[in-house]
């Protein structure tokens, strides 16, 4: 199917999105997860595509990650083809892959698939990286402004604006000039290293501040994350995860400094821990008493939430919110395990009888 024409409002004959932007009861009930309150029950996230949803598709991968106005029509007809469950609402995560702001600073990126961009080191020495920076004029980061604008246009009392993906500071060295590189140079030349990382952290400010503000112009209420979790101001899923590779010293020296420096610019800072090479760093991000909520993801073939219990309630138990990612069936078991308070469960691959049930249960709104 070719793209369809430019977009100049919502799709003729679309349904439009299953109720208000944000219910009062999800509003209520998000701010006191965000603040650590007690809850009777979980809050629940669910969003299901419509029976018969098509989207459409772009005849290759370079106008399915190029062509602005194809990204935008799709991504409002995707809104508008999903009921909301729980504490679910319209969102839209301006996805130009995991890797984009490598790809803001400079580094080749290629189209895998429909899924995935992998961005190729641009420098060779970490000399280069201490002097790494981007001109307005970078052509991907216009490109994700520009859909980013044309979304913003279209949002208010409609859908909500989640930034591109920043990256984490580690993920960014690493593909800035690979993964081995610096590896070698924490050990050979950590002065360096925090300089570096110093300069990245204040381009990551950079972008995130830009972006936040041109999403504020919607006037709509607070802020989302690519998670598609609404918070009553500015937040970002922040992440390290080439962390895994490092020692537990290590995070602490290069990557609780810079993780620090995010946070302070963030209203409701959330951490995206993911694998369990990160494990070892609950322990330093559990200090940092101004991060509200931490993300478990386990990784591939270790998605069954039984065997994280003890993690689980260790998260819980130092007041911080948490968020999963669970099966319908398995929400019932992982309440009575770890309790109801601070803990918000997505259930990404519910049929629409799962999610109602699980909403009703929850005491949270669900579609028409």
């Amino acid at each position: 199917m070719s793209p369809p024409a430019p977009h100049h409002g919502l799709p003729s004959g679309a349904a439009g999105p299953a109720r208000e932007l944000l219910p009062r009861v999800v509003e209520e009930r998000l701010r006191n997860w965000w603040a650590g309150g007690e809850q009777e029950r979980p809050l629940i996230l669910a969003a299901v595509p419509r029976a018969g949803t098509v989207l459409p598709t772009a005849p290759d991968l370079r106008r399915h990650w190029l062509d602005q106005d194809f990204i935008l029509e799709r991504k409002l007809r995707e809104i508008e083809a999903t009921e909301y469950f729980g504490v679910a609402v319209p969102y839209h995560y301006v996805d130009h892959g995991s890797s984009a702001m490598a790809g803001v600073l400079g580094c080749p990126l290629e189209f895998v698939d429909r899924e995935t961009i992998w961005a190729h080191p641009r420098f060779a020495t970490l000399d280069q990286v201490l002097d790494c920076d981007w001109s307005a004029a970078s052509p991907i980061y216009e490109h994700i402004l520009a859909i980013t604008r044309q979304s913003v246009a279209q949002a208010r009392g409609h859908h909500f604006v989640a930034p591109f993906a920043l990256e984490g500071l580690s993920d960014l060295m690493a593909a800035l000039y690979g993964g081995e590189n610096f590896m070698m140079d924490l050990v050979d030349r950590p002065e360096d290293v925090k300089r570096a990382m110093g300069r990245l952290t204040e381009l990551w400010l950079k972008a995130f501040g830009e972006v936040r503000d041109l999403i504020a112009a919607s006037g709509n209420p607070g802020g989302i994350g690519w998670v598609g979790i609404w918070a009553p101001g500015s937040t970002f899923p922040l992440q390290e995860d080439v962390a895994y590779s490092l020692s537990a010293e290590m995070f602490r020296t290069f990557l609780v400094p810079p993780i620090r420096a995010q946070i302070a610019a963030l209203d409701y800072p959330f951490f995206h821990v993911d694998g369990l090479g990160m494990i070892p760093h609950v322990a330093a991000l559990l200090e940092i008493r101004e991060l509200k909520a931490i993300q478990w993801q386990p990784g591939a073939g270790r998605e069954r939430l039984a065997q994280w219990y003890d993690l689980l309630r260790r998260i819980l138990r130092s007041g911080k919110a948490l968020q999963v990612y669970a099966r319908a069936e398995e929400v019932p078991e992982l309440v009575r395990a770890v309790g109801a308070d601070r803990l918000l469960v997505i259930v990404p691959d519910a049929t629409r009888d799962e999610a109602c049930r699980l909403a009703d249960w929850a005491g949270l709104p669900h579609g028409p």
